[in-house]
Formats: structure tokens, C-alpha cells, sequence
């Protein structure tokens, strides 16, 4: 009796496999980006024009919107200083918040992502725990955009200040 073997066709990864597998991670990176970009970038439905006279490192400050809402952002402690916990507060006076954030961008430089999520603690106040990168400039400036998603979409209220490296 001789025993016959079936010789099968072997399995190669050639290019086909490669392309297959570069067409998967195409899909899951631009499904990832399509679920990130509303977080990212919000559509705005008002922008309060930034208060000249604010100065965030001597006490809180507001900014006003046309319909007559108001935001007022606090961080202690007072100077803002870079790597060390920082408390912000957020006040809002006749606007329907259903989630409130704080977006820190540098204004000459990008820093990276950092946005904070608040908690609310009575009707109107919110409060939550932020820390600012150091920078390689001893000076920095910044912009604290607050993102308050409202029923008729996001309102911004933006806020400068700068921060100094000891």
C-alpha cells in the first residue's frame, strides 16, 4: 500500500494580504478621527468677545454674550502658576448649561490637548482641577477658552492671561 499525501496550496502573505490589512487601518483611524472631531473641535453657536480689562491672575473675570448670558472663570491660586494643581470655577449667569469645559491652549505655541471637564456643584457654579504644562519661554500666554454646551449648541467664552516661570 502507498500512502499518498495531498499536497495543499500554501497560504503566502503576499501583497494582496498587505493591502487588505492597510485598507482595516485606514478604516479604523478615519472612524477614530470621525468620532474625535466633534470633542475636538465643537461647533460653536456664539463666541462673547474677549474682556480687554481682565486680568485672571489677580482675581476672577467675565465675559458677555449678545443674548445677555454671562461666564466668569476663577483659577486659584492667584498667579496661575505652571506645574502646580490649579482650582477653576466657572459662574454662569442666564445661560442653560448642560456640560461645561475649559479648553488651555497656548496662544503662541501649541501645548498640546489640554481640557478639563467640570462638575457642577449648584445650579450655575462648576469647579474642577486643572495643571498647566511648563513652557520652554519663561513668559507664556494662554487662552482659557470656556465651552459651555447649551441646548442651541456650544458658546465660548475666551479668557487671556499669561503664565511667568520662576
Amino acid at each position: 500500500m502507498s500512502q499518498h499525501t495531498a499536497s495543499r496550496p500554501a497560504l503566502r502573505s503576499g501583497p494582496i494580504l498587505w493591502v487588505a490589512v492597510g485598507i482595516l487601518a485606514a478604516a479604523v483611524v478615519g472612524l477614530a478621527f470621525y468620532k474625535v472631531w466633534p470633542t475636538m473641535h465643537p461647533e460653536v453657536a456664539a463666541r462673547a468677545p474677549l474682556n480687554p480689562s481682565c486680568d485672571l491672575r489677580k482675581g476672577p473675570c467675565s465675559v458677555w454674550f449678545p443674548d445677555g448670558g454671562e461666564v466668569a472663570l476663577a483659577i486659584s491660586p492667584r498667579g496661575i502658576p505652571v506645574v502646580q494643581p490649579l482650582q477653576v470655577t466657572v459662574d454662569l449667569k442666564r445661560i442653560n448649561a448642560r456640560k461645561v469645559t475649559v479648553d488651555f491652549a497656548g496662544v503662541d505655541m501649541d501645548m498640546g490637548y489640554n481640557r478639563v471637564a467640570l462638575q457642577q456643584v449648584r445650579p450655575g457654579r462648576y469647579t474642577g482641577n486643572a495643571m498647566l504644562p511648563v513652557c520652554v519661554r519663561r513668559r507664556m500666554r494662554w487662552e482659557a477658552k470656556v465651552l459651555v454646551q447649551s441646548p442651541g449648541g456650544y458658546l465660548v467664552g475666551p479668557f487671556r492671561f499669561d503664565t511667568v516661570r520662576p
